[in-house]
């Protein structure tokens, strides 16, 4: 999957989240997009069966885009935790380089992060970390696994 198209997913996932459905012209507020490059984006992820798209109404995550989306919200989270606990980075600039390094870390690399960090339950933010199977604690009924 493109980096540009798990940003679509995770955006998605934070306005489905608060919302319920995601109109397009908010993913554009929110990407800094023009509503057509929305509109393109999301038929390409409907076709591949990220997200469902009801034109005039908005978009929905499908089963396999929400796990998707929660796997790179994850990695953000992960990694905004080693910048700002292990580099000592702000985080507002943790945050920025945690956008670009999470679409680039592999699934091993991830779990790697997540054991050095003894599997963290929260990042500077505050957020959950969804636990993944790397983590060593008993899985909760509100802990998302991925």
């Amino acid at each position: 999957m493109q980096d540009r198209s798990e940003e679509y997913l995770e955006t998605i996932l934070y306005l489905t989240e608060r919302q319920g459905m995601a109109k397009t012209s908010e993913i554009a507020e929110e990407l800094g997009v023009s509503p057509p490059s929305v509109t393109e984006m999301i038929q390409k992820l409907s076709k591949d069966g990220y997200v469902e798209y009801v034109p005039y109404y908005g978009v929905t995550l499908t089963e396999h885009g929400r796990k998707e989306a929660l796997r790179v919200k994850r990695r953000h989270r992960l990694l905004e935790t080693f910048l700002v606990n292990f580099l000592g980075m702000e985080k507002d600039d943790a945050h920025e380089e945690a956008c670009k390094l999470e679409h680039m870390i592999s699934d091993d690399m991830e779990r790697r992060f997540c054991s050095l960090m003894d599997h963290p339950k929260k990042c500077p933010d505050g957020n959950p970390i969804a636990r993944a199977s790397c983590c060593s604690e008993e899985k909760s009924l509100h802990d998302p696994v991925i």
